[in-house]
């Protein structure tokens, strides 16, 4: 890590409770860079896990088989999940609670410009999703706006999405595709940055506006899962992709896979 690296700071938020979190070693599959020759080899499974300095409260995030959703009015639930047979569960008490679930190793150095393709799936387990925000991906990074702003977390809202970034209808217990590298996506940074960019919570951009304006911009901390604080939350998600790598959960570990070929763009 150079010397420009070290000097960075990051405001820290305080992880209080027990994270449940269950994680096994396993074989690395995939082979080829998250961004081509400048990003770091792929990951594995001690790689990933909980950010404790991001997570707040009692929420609780462990890898597990399952769930399964619902396609049809059949009472029996049969859709399996997107890769494999596993997925990462969250679950959320209240608003008041944060996770992150992610990588603070191989992400390091992957410049904001050369992500292309960032898409994940989740399952909500509710009954219904009126007034459910659901987990989004982020990613900490150095904005490379000033000397002095050189943290922002870039953090992707799935509710304020539409298709073809979001479903066209979020269902409950179903798996849903969402795209956080599409047209009609919608993301903020955090702190000066958001501000200095003009994209904020209250005031989202597309991801495309988000790397035009900044271009300089670079992962730094990690690169994941978060939810919260904003509403309860009990459901899973699988198949991060990060341009040609899909990061699939499963019971025994995190593996590196090809995107499915019907997900290879959109």
């Amino acid at each position: 890590m150079s010397n420009k690296r070290m000097g960075r700071s990051i405001a820290r938020r305080p992880a209080r409770g027990l994270l449940g979190l269950a994680l096994a070693g396993c074989t690395v599959l995939g082979l080829a860079s998250p961004s081509g020759a400048e990003a770091p080899t792929p990951s594995t499974s001690d790689q990933w896990g909980v950010i404790s300095r991001n997570t707040i409260g009692s929420p609780s995030a462990f890898l597990r088989d399952g769930p399964f959703g619902r396609t049809s009015t059949d009472p029996s639930a049969r859709q399996s999940p997107p890769y494999g047979q596993g997925s990462l569960q969250l679950i959320v008490g209240d608003g008041t609670e944060k996770i992150a679930f992610g990588n603070e190793t191989n992400f390091d150095g992957l410049r904001l410009a050369n992500i292309n393709t960032l898409t994940y799936w989740v399952f909500a387990g509710m009954d219904s999703l009126t007034g459910i925000a659901l987990p989004g991906v982020y990613l900490e990074v150095d904005p490379n706006l000033t000397p002095e702003v050189n943290y922002s977390s870039l953090v992707y809202l799935p509710g304020d999405s539409t298709t073809p970034s979001s479903p066209g209808t979020p269902l409950p217990n179903v798996w849903q595709r969402y795209n956080a590298s599409t047209t009609n996506s919608a993301w903020y940074a955090t702190g000066a940055t958001g501000s200095a960019i003009g994209c904020t919570l209250a005031t989202p951009c597309s991801f495309s506006e988000l790397k035009s304006r900044l271009p300089d911009a670079e992962v730094t901390y990690s690169l994941g899962i978060t939810k919260g604080r904003d509403t309860a939350f009990i459901g899973a998600v699988d198949g991060l992709q990060v341009n040609n790598l899909v990061y699939d959960f499963e019971r025994l570990g995190v593996f590196t896979k090809a995107p499915l070929p019907t997900q290879q763009t959109g």
